[in-house]
């Protein structure tokens, strides 16, 4: 705990700094979280304002680890202007206190550069051996399709797939979400490697096409995940 209280006092000298400068200023320099689970996501929104004379372009935002991600809608604040930077971390791996730092290179007219420092704490607990968190899910999430007629997916489909006949596929496209495995099949593999192609040429560069389709799967493992009516 005297670690934690240390690591704060420095985090709220640091914010004070960055704000004497009158020019980017955070509404909380130092967010503390708690207590969470290990796996937890944490998410918070600074608000950062422009202080100054001077309008301020922001040049860069750092974490200090790759656990802490970062999202800033604009670059550009004229005086007076404000905007919102998330900051996301991701406990996974984590335990006891912990500090995350941000920082936020920005300039102002003809001043030097300067940095803004943030700081994400608090203190990460063990979960419990049955429990999964959100961030450990979103490791293990995919999706799984079936291109099939509804008859055909009614009459016994992989546990978990949606129903999307690949008649009404293209119109899915702008629906489904990039960045996870995407997994499509159909009878015998033929349909599925079709729209796979589109799916890669429109950028779902983690989409796969089950080889041999239901009838692979059935084949090797018989009736094991399913469903039938």
């Amino acid at each position: 705990m005297k670690k934690m209280l240390l690591a704060l006092l420095i985090a709220a000298t640091l914010g004070v700094t960055a704000s004497a400068s009158g020019e980017l200023s955070a509404d909380v320099a130092d967010y503390n979280f708690g207590n969470v689970v290990e796996g937890t996501i944490v998410v918070h929104t600074f608000i950062l304002s422009n202080l100054g004379t001077q309008p301020i372009q922001i040049t860069k935002v750092r974490a200090s680890c790759g656990c802490t991600a970062t999202a800033l809608s604009d670059y550009s604040l004229a005086v007076g202007e404000s905007v919102q930077l998330e900051a996301r971390v991701d406990t996974s791996g984590f335990s006891g206190d912990v500090v995350k730092s941000i920082y936020v290179d920005y300039t102002a007219g003809a001043s030097e550069a300067a940095t803004l420092t943030l700081h994400v704490a608090g203190t990460v607990l063990r979960a419990q051996e049955y429990n999964i968190t959100a961030g450990d899910l979103n490791y293990l999430f995919y999706i799984l399709i079936d291109l099939r007629e509804p008859d055909a997916y009614a009459a016994g489909h992989l546990t978990g797939a949606l129903s999307i006949p690949y008649a009404e596929f293209s119109a899915w496209v702008e629906r489904l979400p990039k960045g996870v495995i995407i997994v499509l099949y159909d009878q015998d593999g033929v349909v599925s490697d079709q729209a796979v192609q589109e799916l890669l040429t429109a950028g779902f560069n983690d989409a796969r096409s089950l080889l041999g389709g239901l009838n692979a799967w059935t084949f090797a493992y018989g009736d094991q995940f399913i469903l039938k009516p």
